[in-house]
């Protein structure tokens, strides 16, 4: 994963996490997942009110949180991110994923819980692609 990546969350419109995935750095804390889920949404009801955009940047003390709202799902896609992160990096990264998770999942929310994992498992590979395009490129090439 992008090293400046600590963190991605997709948070449905009840601020359930759907997807989480964490780039594990060693000497860093454990998340609680539930709890930084409820407070991202919170954060963005929050943005919400004091500006009407589907994207924002957060940046807290050792953090920059990227959010991103579907305005048809109302799903948040998030990045916690280095502080130093550059944020048009970051918003283009953010916008592949919520485009890749909504083209595979639209229309496919009510289907079986072993289609859902059909379409989460080509999700998951498509998104190892944005993530790690250079490894990608790499295995292409042996």
């Amino acid at each position: 994963m992008i090293k400046e990546i600590h963190r991605i969350y997709i948070i449905d419109s009840k601020a359930k996490p759907i997807y989480i995935r964490e780039n594990y750095v060693q000497g860093s804390g454990s998340v609680d997942h539930a709890l930084m889920s409820s407070f991202i949404s919170a954060l963005e009801t929050f943005v919400r009110e004091i500006e009407n955009q589907n994207t924002e940047v957060i940046n807290l003390h050792n953090e920059k949180i990227f959010i991103s709202k579907d305005p048809l799902t109302t799903f948040l896609f998030i990045l916690c991110c280095d502080p130093n992160t550059k944020p048009k990096k970051m918003f283009k990264i953010l916008n592949d994923i919520k485009n890749l998770f909504i083209n595979k999942f639209t229309g496919h929310f009510m289907d079986s819980i072993e289609e859902k994992k059909k379409i989460m498992n080509s999700f998951l590979e498509s998104l190892d692609e944005i993530l790690e395009p250079s490894s990608k490129h790499f295995l292409d090439n042996l």
